[in-house]
């Protein structure tokens, strides 16, 4: 089964902000360097107060640029490149090692909106929820709540592998926790709410009006 790849939740604070300091309704620009096979690669962020922005992958030739590859969205991918010799894949490749070194040296900032899905039918509430920052580092909260006598059950998936690894609450066995835990990843899927990347199945940050 493929599955669309999309991150929502990394915004880079580099080292150079411009614009940010005549008015709040600006944009700030901040342009993090990294190296990768012996190469200069920088990834620009435009980031606007309304929380939209994009991200490019450049690289610089006698500062000039002869690479540009663009994340529409900041979800963690490229979607495009613009110009240079490189794939999309190996753009790909690069950025998300520029992204982990971003975070080993602290210079990033996690969007502050909490990663969510919720689903309803039967009387019964599923609310799976996204935790932590990058691959390594990710796990997944599970719930279900009787609407009707407020009872919670509460399982974690510590790697975010798909697979439950601890039952906190509930007298449920491991194999029907883990079928109901499935069918509800498959559901946020086919709802572009939750996405498999990295061996991992990750809540979006969406308007939760999408969650019903």
């Amino acid at each position: 089964m493929k599955f669309k790849a999309k991150l929502s939740f990394l915004l880079f604070t580099g080292l150079l902000f411009v614009g940010c300091s005549s008015s709040k309704n600006l944009p700030t620009r901040t342009d993090f360097s990294f190296e990768y096979n012996q190469n200069t690669y920088h990834i620009i962020s435009i980031s606007a107060p309304s929380g939209e922005g994009y991200n490019y992958l450049i690289q610089y030739e006698n500062d000039e640029s002869v690479l540009r590859s663009m994340d529409t969205n900041q979800d963690g991918i490229i979607d495009l490149v613009q110009y240079g010799e490189i794939s999309l894949e190996e753009a790909n490749t690069i950025y998300t090692y520029g992204i982990q070194v971003a975070i080993e040296q602290q210079k990033f900032k996690a969007r502050k909106e909490k990663r969510i899905f919720t689903h309803t039918e039967n009387n019964l509430k599923y609310t799976l929820q996204t935790f932590g920052y990058y691959t390594d580092l990710l796990y997944n909260k599970f719930e279900i709540t009787n609407l009707t006598t407020g009872d919670e059950e509460l399982f974690f998936d510590m790697d975010a592998d798909g697979e439950l690894d601890t039952i906190e609450q509930s007298d449920r066995t491991v194999k029907d926790a883990q079928e109901i835990y499935q069918r509800i990843l498959q559901i946020g899927i086919d709802r572009d709410m939750v996405v498999f990347r990295f061996d991992k199945f990750i809540v979006l940050i969406i308007p939760q009006e999408k969650a019903s």
